[in-house]
């Protein structure tokens, strides 16, 4: 029995392991800043079939409600991390009360980003330059 288990094991973790490491795409070190203008989000995007990473930003003008948001290309790359989930990744910026009040996720297949807030519930594709 405890080799049958243990073969499940290796096999569960062998059909894991895959998927996670293909991500061609990460987001990590979500932010948020909040200034009498309006508030501002930021997230550092890794495109590893690439070798680019971003700094992206989201903000959103207290006066205007008005949510903008861009990726800048950033000098370097960082190690490939272990990727671990899903194909849709998520980073909360900011919480209030308990709930997210800014949310950055990234497709890992496509490299799709997409940033969304709550007051007011607005999301935006954040494409980078």
């Amino acid at each position: 029995m405890k080799c049958l288990t243990t073969g499940i094991l290796a096999l569960a973790v062998t059909g894991t392991a895959p998927s996670a490491l293909a991500a061609d795409y990460e987001i990590f070190a979500p932010a948020y800043t909040s200034a009498p203008e309006g508030q501002h989000w930021a997230v550092e995007r890794l495109d590893y079939k690439n070798k680019h990473l971003y700094h992206c930003d989201a903000f959103s003008d207290h006066e205007t409600k008005k949510l903008t948001g861009q990726c800048a290309e950033r000098p370097g790359f960082p190690q490939r991390t272990a990727v671990e989930g899903p194909d849709l990744q998520n980073a909360m910026s900011a919480f209030f009360g308990g709930l997210p009040v800014g949310h950055w996720q990234i497709d890992r297949a496509t490299g799709k980003t997409e940033f969304c807030t709550l007051g007011p519930a607005q999301c935006m594709e954040v494409i980078p330059k």
